[in-house]
């Protein structure tokens, strides 16, 4: 049991769910594929982020086909949030059942998905798809091979001030992408507070604080979802008391 510490993801659950919750709301996925990561990641507790359930078990209980769990799975296993891993059979040898790795990528980009094709519908626009796709991802490659972006390309999307606390420490990418962890964020926790910058600022220099004190053993975004959560949750219950006719300050006394 102890090889498979090798293949933990995260350093607690907590971890995790943070990032399970981030990437449920930044990635477009269908209704089949959250429910599926969701429940990976319900079984992915004892070795954090790594999960023993078969494909038939997991059709199984999303009352699926296994030809229908098996799509998901690739789907999800393209994206890139998961991984599948062969395992060996240490007595008998061979190749035994597989695990399902949750990946903590960097969510920059919210990513397209089609909704699944019904039971052997597939072949009937298998080679416009394929082609469509090929075209696409010769595209994306084109896109990504560029130059980096530079700052001036946030203006629209992201407050200066924030831009450049960032700077010195991220890309523009990587701007754009925490500002909209801050977005979600502050919607999802915090829907009473209107003025986010000053939290988000502070949750940004805390995040890295802890990244350069070497606090953060995994992922920066995971980890920084994780503090704003924390600050925006109190700035909540700051607004809820403020509008109580006579309230006590708790936060300061």
């Amino acid at each position: 049991m102890k090889q498979l510490r090798q293949y933990e993801t995260f350093e607690s659950v907590s971890d995790m769910d943070n990032f399970i919750g981030e990437a449920l709301e930044v990635l477009e996925l269908v209704e089949l594929d959250r429910k599926l990561l969701r429940l990976l990641a319900g079984h992915s507790c004892k070795f954090v982020g790594v999960s023993f359930l078969k494909v038939q078990t997991m059709a199984d209980t999303l009352e699926v086909s296994y030809k229908t769990a098996q799509r998901a799975l690739k789907r999800l296993k393209d994206i890139g949030i998961i991984q599948r891993v062969r395992q060996l059979r240490a007595v008998s040898g061979g190749f035994g059942s597989s695990l399902t790795i949750i990946r903590p990528i960097v969510l920059t980009y919210r990513t397209e998905a089609t909704e699944p094709a019904p039971e052997g519908s597939e072949k009937v626009s298998q080679k416009s798809e394929t082609f469509f796709l090929k075209a696409f991802q010769k595209d994306i490659k084109t896109i990504r091979q560029q130059e980096e972006l530079d700052y001036t390309y946030l203006e629209e999307f992201v407050p200066q001030e924030f831009i450049q606390t960032a700077k010195p420490f991220v890309s523009a990418q990587e701007v754009f992408s925490l500002w909209g962890k801050v977005q979600v964020v502050s919607k999802r926790v915090a829907p009473a507070v209107i003025e986010i910058l000053e939290p988000a600022i502070r949750a940004f220099k805390a995040s890295v604080l802890a990244y350069k004190s070497r606090r953060v053993k995994k992922s920066f975004g995971a980890y920084f979802w994780g503090t704003l959560t924390g600050v925006f949750s109190v700035e909540q219950r700051r607004r809820n008391l403020e509008s109580l006719p006579f309230h006590y300050d708790w936060l300061n006394n």
